[in-house]
């Protein structure tokens, strides 16, 4: 889940890196909203079991935050603090894939995007490197507006 760069070597648990940035990629499974085509009752209830082409509704529960934390101290952060303003996003592979934006602008682009955009990986880019050279393992939480939280963590390095 965390690499230096792209094409650079995956970062597993207790690796030490000197890299300037590291990079954390996220993969979504997600759910869409069905739609249900005019016409006959039954023929529309039917249809509601399958997603509008591209999943053009976009997401069924719609994601109210994104967090990225650290579990030690990190450029003077507390451990287990937003680390947003160190963060910075860019989509998959669809049309936001060369779009850089802030982590606080995650949740509402997730939210307007549709299934072709959510189907690659997000890339979440944390520099500069901390100082002191502690372990770092960096959790993701997204929070629904159903209240589910989904959580992932990246492996423990050594970031020096």
């Amino acid at each position: 889940m965390t690499e230096t760069a792209p094409g650079s070597p995956l970062l597993v648990a207790g690796a030490r890196t000197s890299a300037p940035e590291l990079l954390v990629t996220v993969r979504l499974d997600v759910d869409l909203v069905a739609a249900a085509r005019s016409g006959s009752p039954f023929v529309g209830q039917a249809h509601a079991w399958q997603c509008e082409d591209g999943g053009a509704k976009g997401l069924k529960d719609k994601v109210s935050v994104v967090t990225f934390t650290s579990n030690n101290v990190f450029n003077g952060v507390p451990a287990g603090q937003s680390l947003e303003t160190f963060v910075r996003c860019t989509g998959g592979y669809s049309r936001y894939s060369n779009r850089d934006f802030p982590l606080a602008q995650l949740a509402d682009s997730l939210n307007r995007w549709q299934s072709a955009d959510l189907g690659g990986p997000l890339s979440l880019r944390i520099g500069p490197k901390p100082t002191g050279g502690a372990p770092q393992q960096f959790p993701v939480r997204i929070r629904t507006n159903s209240g589910k939280e989904l959580a992932k963590a990246t492996p423990e390095i050594i970031w020096d």
